[in-house]
């Protein structure tokens, strides 16, 4: 399986607000640093935990399922608990936190949490 790596990351001006611009870029290496792919993608109405989330998605949905490793790199600590640790615990609660309510985000959660099954 061939090693690709992942190096993402998402924004937003107006963060959670009903005009709020945000996005993410991805950009994507062979082993041995070369470019393979770049992506990019804005859209209103959005928060940048949003984007960093649908960055990572981008990656693996795009990448993982056709003969590649990606290595992903991120700076959101957010995206990086929430599919490393935080959603096993919030899936055996019925996807309820422990205040009882569901996740923000919870679709792409969801989504990344299919596809890694």
């Amino acid at each position: 399986m061939k090693i690709l790596i992942c190096y993402v990351d998402g924004a937003c001006q107006g963060n959670g607000t009903n005009h709020s611009k945000g996005g993410y870029g991805v950009v994507i290496l062979d082993d041995n640093e070369n470019l393979i792919n770049y992506y990019q993608h804005f859209e209103d109405n959005t928060t940048n935990n949003r984007q960093e989330m649908k960055a990572i998605l981008y990656c693996l949905i795009n990448f993982g399922n056709k003969g590649f490793a990606p290595n992903v790199y991120s700076d959101s600590a957010y995206a990086i608990n929430t599919f490393t640790s935080w959603m096993y615990g919030w899936k055996r609660n019925g996807w309820l936190k422990a205040n009882g309510l569901p996740p923000e985000n919870l679709d792409l959660i969801k989504a990344y949490y299919n596809l890694i099954q």
